[in-house]
């Protein structure tokens, strides 16, 4: 990756910090950027604390779950997002039953608002630098428990999203600046 000169960049929160940090390839050894990409998706609590650079870490969506700011900060002028939901969803949530659901819930809705926010203020974003921002969502809902790592029914979400993203054309996920 690093020979071929493209920016690779992966998000990751600094909770030592409180900060959100972007870990690019050509910034950094291939052995820590394999170390970056794990703590990107280091989803705490329900995985391990990673300390790195006297530093603890965790999964980049709690600061930013969807960096197009970032992007077009550095440069980008089209953005392809795939967000891991419907465009509209609507979830009827059970009550919670103890504390580990409420905490399951809470976190859930809080990751939700983080996604919201980056898209909104990416839309704002590109906007005002003239990008382009083309949005990918999934035909259904995958599932309500992102701790699932089933092979099968990934490898049949991957696929399902796969076909739905290419039945889409750019009309109608492309999102162009506003001409004034």
């Amino acid at each position: 990756m690093k020979a071929t000169q493209k920016e690779v960049i992966v998000t990751v929160s600094n909770l030592s910090l409180n900060e959100t940090e972007y870990k690019s390839i050509q910034e950094v050894s291939y052995e820590d950027f394999c170390d970056w990409i794990w703590i990107s998706c280091n989803y705490i609590p329900f995985m391990s604390m990673v300390k790195k650079d006297n530093c603890e870490y965790a999964d980049g969506g709690y600061g930013s779950m969807v960096p197009i700011k970032e992007a077009i900060e550095r440069g980008a002028t089209t953005v392809d997002v795939i967000v891991l939901e419907t465009e509209a969803t609507y979830y009827n949530s059970l009550p919670s039953t103890n504390v580990f659901s409420l905490l399951t819930s809470l976190h859930g809705f809080m990751m939700d608002r983080i996604e919201k926010q980056n898209i909104a203020i990416g839309k704002f974003t590109a906007n005002h630098h003239d990008a382009i921002l083309n949005f990918y969502y999934t035909p259904t809902v995958l599932t309500t428990n992102s701790l699932i790592f089933n092979k099968s029914k990934m490898t049949n979400w991957w696929n399902s999203g796969f076909k739905y993203a290419a039945s889409t054309t750019e009309k109608t996920s492309e999102i162009k600046p506003q001409e004034e």
